[in-house]
């Protein structure tokens, strides 16, 4: 019976259900209502009865009210976007920051705290859909050095150490597709334990600039580095980091990745992309002017990913059939809860981090980000560059700066992010 079919017997059956005045003749209408539709008899019940009214719903409107999905947008904002579970950890932090410089009501305070992880993704639905030739290698030194470090597989204790202290690092090209000439780069290092995680930019990744900034990095995490793992690239394999580990006495284990496996280095490399190419996208940065601008840009960076974003552990992976079946810790926890909670981390370095939570506020810090980035994008739109000279820039539409002057104002970088993001053409 199609559905045209049933309306036309449901209406002409309700006006004779309501001409019945004994239940005994309202029941067999009743019964010959349901053999001929098929309807359960409470339903039939519900949908004959023309004085019965609809019970509405309970509670608060299915998608919230106008001002809690508001505050959500903003407070998703201030978080750099981050999914639903990771946001539901710490919209308590961020929204008692925000509430310092902004007056928000009580109620929609209580309603955002209300909210599951998988409420705020339904909720943010909308919100998502609409934001979407060098020089010949010296290869007699590669192969000396290669010789002398050990691969990871043979010195680390596991894949997974669960202290602080056992660093990965990769280098991202700043080339917008093309390798010819020099560029800037991004030197990451991360934390395998914690997802600590540090940049600094360097121009043409030489060996000098990255010893720096490994040694700078060495001597600011909040905790002992065991282990240096790199990939077999010769800003690594060379005599500059050879002398500074040597300088370290042995305190700091040099390791490195097999030749073609990405996964013995896999932990920065998806910080290579959640990171450094969220800040800088995709495009050619060939200006060693702006590398103190880049360099200010990653501190922030890091402050905001290691002191106030959360990440999941992996606990196991399992291969069932052909897929993989993954597992993660419940509850996420930022890098800095992780060193705090660390018993193998001193108490000195525990207590520097304390001081770095009390320092530095989201809000403020988040400001300061999107004002940098604002200058960067400037600088980057301006055919003459930052040093006066006349660079081919790969970019598109999104690297325009915002319109308007530059302002601390929080409320204007909430509801306006800036992301410095393109694609090779």
């Amino acid at each position: 019976m199609s559905k045209v079919e049933k309306e036309s017997i449901l209406s002409v059956t309700r006006r004779r259900y309501a001409m019945m005045r004994t239940k005994k003749a309202r029941g067999r209408i009743l019964d010959e209502f349901c053999g001929t539709t098929g309807f359960s008899r409470k339903h039939a019940i519900k949908v004959l009865s023309a004085s019965r009214s609809s019970i509405g719903r309970r509670g608060c409107p299915p998608g919230g009210t106008r001002e809690g999905s508001a505050l959500l947008v903003k407070l998703w904002k201030l978080s750099d976007m981050m999914c639903g579970k990771l946001l539901k950890e710490v919209v308590r932090h961020y929204l008692s920051s925000l509430r310092r410089r902004e007056v928000v009501s009580d109620e929609a305070c209580e309603e955002v705290l209300g909210m599951s992880a998988s409420t705020i993704d339904r909720r943010l639905r909308m919100v998502k859909a609409k934001t979407g030739g060098g020089k010949r290698r010296r290869r007699e030194s590669l192969d000396m050095h290669r010789r002398e470090i050990p691969l990871k597989i043979e010195s680390w204790p596991e894949a997974y150490p669960k202290e602080p202290g056992w660093i990965e690092a990769d280098t991202v090209a700043h080339c917008g597709g093309s390798m010819a000439g020099s560029f800037n780069w991004t030197l990451t290092l991360t934390d395998v334990a914690t997802a600590w995680t540090e940049l600094r930019s360097v121009w043409n990744k030489g060996a000098e600039g990255i010893r720096d900034s490994v040694g700078d990095v060495i001597a600011e995490v909040p905790f002992y580095v065991h282990a240096f793992n790199s990939d077999n690239g010769p800003e690594f394999l060379n005599s500059q980091l050879k002398t500074l580990f040597n300088a370290l006495q042995g305190k700091v284990i040099r390791t490195r990745s097999r030749s073609y496996r990405k996964n013995d280095n896999a932990h920065v490399e998806q910080k290579n992309s959640v990171q450094v190419r969220a800040l800088f996208g995709y495009g050619r940065i060939d200006d060693p002017a702006l590398l103190p601008l880049m360099n200010r840009i990653n501190k922030l960076q890091g402050l905001i990913k290691n002191l106030f974003t959360p990440t999941m552990r992996l606990l196991s992976k399992e291969r069932v059939g052909a897929r993989y079946c993954k597992r993660y810790e419940k509850t996420p926890k930022t890098p800095a809860q992780r060193v705090l909670e660390s018993a193998a981390v001193s108490e000195e370095h525990k207590e520097k981090v304390r001081e770095m939570l009390a320092k530095h506020d989201i809000c403020e810090l988040r400001a300061r980000l999107n004002t940098e980035l604002r200058l960067l994008a400037k600088a980057l739109n301006n055919p003459a560059g930052a040093s006066g000279n006349t660079l081919q820039r790969q970019q598109d539409h999104r690297l325009q700066p915002l319109a308007g002057p530059v302002t601390l104002s929080v409320s204007s970088h909430l509801t306006q992010p800036v992301r410095l993001r393109d694609k090779v053409s």
